[in-house]
């Protein structure tokens, strides 16, 4: 399984020729000839997430926005409609109710932050496993932590339900060496880094060279050889203004094919 982690920025004219109206053509050439099996995105806002939906052939897109009426930005999961089918969803907030739409930690941005989770089964033959995908606060490291301590304990009381395994996408907002980050290496959960030392991640348009700010994690599953950033530009016009991370898989009770 190829999986992707993908903040599309959401669009900005100030952005100028990579507003996301002026690169999207570029994106879906790119999205068209990778075909991943499943893509976490970040970043897309109501408008991108209908244009995605026109245009991403061959996927489904499931997710809802983090506004407490379920709009503003999303962070959906798109997964291909021919390996797999969806037998659970569920949306859920970064807060202490996580179950209130709209709403956020204390100490957090203005913005709210989700979690957008499926379950997918490989159609025909094979195993469900959970996709995650997140966008952590953009301001605050303790709303992080909060947020990367929520995480852990909904993928754990999942796995009481539905002992899968699990991949999570997203843009975290925080380096590697952050209390964030680490506590989502070291907790007992089990989660495995699989995108480290990718340098950077988070590019601002080719003015940044350091920094890894977007991972992708995995419990029971195996990497197939090394990660990749997606470091595609034409003309000055980029994917994002975030290198879109892939990674192969596979689980680890079938070994590698």
């Amino acid at each position: 399984m190829r999986i992707v982690s993908y903040n599309l920025r959401c669009d900005v004219k100030a952005d100028g020729v990579n507003s996301f109206r002026n690169r999207r053509g570029f994106v879906m050439d790119k999205l068209e000839s990778e075909m991943a099996d499943v893509i976490g995105f970040q970043e897309v806002t109501p408008p991108m997430n209908e244009y995605l939906r026109s245009h991403l052939k061959g996927y489904t897109l499931v997710g809802c926005g983090r506004g407490k009426d379920y709009h503003d930005e999303h962070n959906p999961i798109a997964f291909r409609n021919d390996k797999y089918e969806l037998i659970g969803l569920d949306v859920s907030w970064l807060s202490e109710t996580p179950f209130a739409p709209g709403s956020r930690f204390p100490v957090q941005s203005i913005c709210p932050r989700i979690i957008t989770h499926a379950i997918l089964r490989p159609i025909g033959d094979g195993e469900p496993f959970h996709v995650y995908n997140t966008h952590l606060d953009h301001e605050s490291s303790e709303a992080r932590v909060l947020g990367a301590k929520r995480l852990i304990g909904k993928m754990t009381d999942d796995q009481k339900t539905h002992p899968f395994p699990l991949a999570l996408t997203g843009d975290f907002n925080a380096e590697p060496e952050a209390k964030e980050i680490m506590l989502l290496k070291e907790d007992a959960f089990g989660l495995i880094d699989q995108t480290i030392d990718m340098g950077c991640t988070w590019h601002n348009w080719g003015r940044k060279t350091d920094g890894q700010i977007d991972y992708i994690f995995t419990r029971g599953f195996v990497k197939k050889g090394e990660a990749e950033l997606w470091k595609d530009e034409l003309n000055g016009v980029y994917l994002s203004d975030h290198y879109p991370l892939a990674i192969e898989i596979y689980r680890e009770d079938e070994g590698a094919i």
